[in-house]
């Protein structure tokens, strides 16, 4: 995620120069190019952190911001953005899709592959950024739903839309409101892409098979004793077939099981109302019983120690 601080509000940019630092600030490189005289463009943008999401209302005159291969090579980015028409319309491209955005509606979009955002007109877009360890365990095939317009008009879409429209970077809270928060849009975003999905035909063999095994490992992270051997047992698969699944998605079945355990005590040690509860029964409560181990492990995934963590979120809600 870029550094920002802890609320970010870039005024009117009239320089394109200017408006492609805000950017790259912001989000990560991008180009921009205006569409129009360049003298009438103008650009802003307004950021948050909700728990280890980011939140941004961006705005501007007419447009084109592309994030290039040359870009994506020169500087890497795990994540998803998930951009929210608000005023305008808008496209997204990526994969060979395009997606057509009308307010409300909402697309997502993937920073480690190219893409590009077409607004002919002043508009207005919602940008909420999300780690991919913490979109891709929910939304199997997601790759293959990039740039797919979601209608903010009916069903999850609706939901999710409005939800995110609700959310204001200038007033955004950390502390554990923001951590459900945080859980609750990722979670109706991964609804929206399997209604993606699901209207697009039956998923694949393989991430269905994925998807079972991931449902399994969340189902069983509090035993101590959960293998790779077990969840591919689960899933009526060979384990060498089923770590190759994993690998061919960036991922690895221990990986996995690692990360859903360390983010569910990110989560847990931010709740307030489990602060009575030691850093180690925390951890042991999700499988990980080697309380040294934990700590290095933590602090190696997320800059700070359980125990820095905690206090650190105490401290804000206090």
């Amino acid at each position: 995620m870029p550094a920002s601080p802890a609320v970010l509000d870039v005024a009117r940019v009239t320089r394109l120069e200017a408006w492609r630092e805000v950017l790259a600030q912001t989000f990560v490189p991008l180009e921009a190019t205006p569409l129009g005289e360049e003298a009438a463009f103008h650009g802003r943008v307004q950021a948050a952190p909700v728990a280890d999401l980011q939140l941004s209302i961006v705005s501007g005159s007419g447009q084109v911001v592309r994030r290039t291969r040359r870009l994506v090579e020169h500087a890497a980015a795990d994540l998803y953005k998930v951009g929210v028409q608000l005023r305008g319309r808008g496209l997204v491209e990526q994969d060979g899709r395009v997606a057509e955005l009308a307010p409300g509606d909402l697309a997502v979009y993937d920073t480690a592959r190219p893409y590009e955002l077409v607004f002919e007109r002043d508009f207005e877009m919602l940008v909420l950024v999300v780690p991919r360890r913490r979109l891709v365990s929910r939304a199997p095939g997601l790759d293959g739903l990039t740039a797919v317009t979601i209608s903010g008009a009916r069903g999850s879409g609706a939901l999710t839309s409005s939800l995110l429209r609700g959310l204001d970077p200038r007033t955004a809270r950390q502390g554990a409101e923001a951590v459900y928060l945080s859980d609750a849009a990722v979670d109706l975003v991964a609804a929206c892409l399997a209604g993606c999905s699901d209207s697009r035909g039956a998923a694949p063999g393989a991430d269905a098979v994925v998807l079972a095994a991931r449902r399994y490992i969340e189902d069983h992270l509090a035993d101590p004793a959960l293998s790779p051997a077990e969840v591919a047992t689960a899933v009526h698969m060979s384990l060498r077939h089923l770590q190759k699944l994993f690998e061919r998605r960036g991922s690895t079945i221990t990986g996995g099981i690692r990360e859903l355990r360390l983010e569910r005590c990110w989560h847990d040690l931010a709740d307030p109302r489990l602060a009575h509860r030691p850093v180690a029964a925390v951890a042991a409560s999700w499988g990980l019983v080697d309380a040294a181990q934990f700590s290095r492990a933590f602090r190696a995934r997320y800059g700070t120690t359980p125990r820095a963590h905690r206090a650190d979120l105490t401290a804000r809600d206090g």
